[in-house]
């Protein structure tokens, strides 16, 4: 069963409007930008002809100014529509459309959405909305199944499957499960910490592990400033308490060393640029606490990714300064603040992280592989993220590394690559930069053992993956072995995917192993009966439902040099899923593999060129190239993805 948002069969300048606006006169460079990355592949059928084309990008000019040669003279494309068609156009102001090979113009009022058209980019009002829609409880999803296989399809009684000997069962498969015990965990206090069995805990009167120091910080603020400066800069509003007294005092509660003194505001006026906003803040921390800025928290006025991504571009490459950013609305930012200690918690997490500070880790490993043995180890994580289909440019490889004996700090390395190739190609690079990180941070040491999750690889590849990535693992250790003695740690190869449309059920007379939400526990692991027959493979249900029903992780094991087993790699699996710095959850898939996505996913808003930015490019039908603006060389150790 899957749902998905489709585009509203409509106008196409409706469709610019609900993006831009209703705009009077030549199209701003801001909304052509973003029409360019919205509207690249949309799908339109025009009124004078009905044929259906894909959009490339916008013209320059409208369509009484673009022309082209016909019958040896230059004619607009008006002029050539009112000749040939009888169509006489009144929009003298909209660009037109080039579809096809991008050789073809259109004019946008003659132009209509085509049906059916599957929507990628949802904004924050629309992935609400699908999730409301698609989410079903483990009930009524195993009630709509069963529907479907009998009612709609039904198999049982296909003539088609009669006709070759098959037969289909119309009773789900019914499987054996354990459930594996939830770790203890360790903070600064209380020194032990059980979360129980439910996978999530609160930070009510904890402290971190290790926390970090804040002793110069500024604020960039591009809410409404009439309505956002009380809550930045007073310690009492009209309403109680402001947002930055609680953020300051939640903290220090937390164990983040932060001065009372509140820090200094930048509001920038409309004409500067977010790089000179961020600047003027680090300079501003440094006046007033007399340190270089360790962070600067930057308020956004909404979801919007374009100003998102110049923030992090000027943050992470240009200054290599960390950044966090919060919505103004969700931090209770001039408006009611609701929840919000909980919210300034959240934020006290990636802050802590971001700094270098550890919010927690496992409290028992003696049962654990690896992190049990008591020996210098590595976790690496790495995924490629691709552009979205249609859009064209680059594919973004990221590989995370821990650099910690507790595995909770993860160093990251991010480069740019052949759009849509799968393999990281830079990965015996990546690995070695982060062996070499890991040398400097332990003083001399060397990892005596790897564990490699790597993420996003379909079944197809997994041959592939196999004679390429982990190839390039043992090339990148063999550079790191000394003049005459071998460097070759044992390594286990480990395969995470997420997009498989196997669910798990508890039955309908166990009422113990199901959740609140009536999913089964976190913790649960299948690994017989509908795993691989041959290979080591298991599902893995590491999280507690929020709504809907929860999909397991389905790990494959390529290589265990390290000879974990099924028990010791399960476990170790479930257990990292507890210390993924950014919530108090167990969460779905191991952190290793959810960091080298987000690292991912951080690399792709360092590209200059590609929507949103200032420079044409070829992804947004400019015809330029795509830069790659490299993570600065001041944060290559910190967790500045988070």
């Amino acid at each position: 069963m899957a749902a998905t948002a489709v585009l509203e069969e409509k106008p196409l300048l409706e469709l610019v409007a609900d993006k831009v606006g209703h705009v009077a006169g030549p199209l701003p460079d801001a909304a052509r930008r973003r029409l360019n990355r919205d509207l690249r592949g949309v799908k339109v059928v025009t009124s004078h002809t009905g044929i259906t084309k894909a959009i490339r990008h916008l013209s320059r000019g409208s369509p009484f100014q673009e022309t082209f040669e016909r019958e040896g003279r230059q004619v607009s494309v008006a002029d050539y529509l009112e000749a040939q068609y009888g169509v006489r156009l009144t929009n003298r102001d909209m660009p037109c459309v080039a579809v096809g090979n991008g050789t073809v113009l259109l004019p946008m009022e003659l132009c209509r959405v085509a049906p059916r058209q599957r929507l990628i980019r949802l904004d924050e009002t629309q992935t609400s909305e699908i999730i409301k829609i698609a989410a079903q409880r483990p009930g009524d999803r195993l009630a709509a199944i069963d529907h479907a296989v009998n009612r709609q399809a039904a198999f049982p009684d296909d003539p088609t499957a009669r006709a070759f000997g098959l037969s289909i069962s119309s009773r789900t498969v019914e499987v054996g499960a354990r459930v594996l015990p939830n770790p203890m965990l360790a903070y600064g206090s209380p020194g032990r910490y059980d979360p129980k069995g439910g996978g999530s805990w609160n930070l009510r009167d904890v402290r971190f592990l290790n926390g970090s120091s804040l002793p110069s910080w500024a604020v960039v603020c591009f809410a409404n400033q009439r309505f956002a400066a009380e809550d930045l800069e007073a310690a009492r509003g009209q309403h109680g308490p402001t947002f930055m007294a609680e953020f300051v005092d939640m903290l220090n509660k937390c164990g983040v060393a932060t001065p009372r003194e509140f820090p200094p505001v930048v509001y920038p006026d409309r004409n500067a640029t977010v790089y000179s906003a961020v600047a003027e803040a680090k300079a501003k921390a440094q006046a007033a606490f007399g340190a270089p800025a360790s962070l600067v928290l930057v308020v956004l006025p909404d979801t919007g990714a374009a100003l998102y991504r110049e923030v992090k571009q000027a943050s992470d490459s240009m200054l290599g300064l960390p950044t966090q950013c919060i919505v103004s609305r969700k931090a209770g930012i001039g408006c009611p603040a609701r929840g919000r200690p909980q919210y300034c918690a959240n934020v006290a997490m990636k802050v802590n992280a971001k700094l270098g500070g550890c919010n927690t880790r496992l409290g028992d490993v003696e049962r654990l592989p690896v992190l049990g043995a008591r020996r210098p180890f590595m976790i690496l994580g790495a995924d490629v993220t691709h552009p979205r289909p249609g859009e064209g440019g680059p594919s973004i490889a990221a590989v995370v590394g821990s650099m910690d004996a507790t595995a909770t700090r993860y160093a990251a390395r991010v480069t740019m690559q052949r759009g849509g190739q799968e393999i990281v190609a830079e990965l015996k690079a990546m690995v070695k930069s982060l062996l070499l990180e890991f040398y400097g941070a332990t003083r001399g040491m060397r990892p005596e053992s790897l564990l490699f999750y790597r993420d996003g690889v379909s079944e197809s590849q997994f041959q592939e993956v196999y004679y390429k990535e982990y190839s390039a693992l043992l090339e990148a250790c063999a550079e790191m072995g000394d003049a005459g003695a071998e460097y070759r740690p044992p390594i286990t190869f480990v395969i995470v995917q997420k997009r498989h449309h196997t669910r798990f059920f508890p039955k309908s007379t166990d009422q113990s192993n199901r959740d609140r939400s009536g999913n089964v526990l976190p913790g649960t692991v299948v690994d017989n009966d509908i795993a691989h027959p041959h290979d080591f493979s298991f599902y893995l249900n590491s999280h507690s439902g929020i709504q809907g029903t929860s999909k397991p992780a389905h790990y494959s094991v390529l290589v265990d040099e390290n000879k974990f087993g099924a028990d010791g790699m399960q476990l170790l699996t479930y257990h990292l899923c507890y210390l993924f710095c950014r919530c108090t959850r167990s969460i779905s898939v191991c952190p290793p593999a959810q960091y080298a996505h987000l690292a991912a996913f951080r690399g792709r808003l360092m590209l200059r060129g590609e929507g949103g930015s200032d420079t044409a490019s070829s992804a947004s039908g400019g015809g330029g190239t795509v830069e790659f603006m490299s993570i600065n060389p001041r944060l290559q150790k910190a967790m500045f993805y988070v």
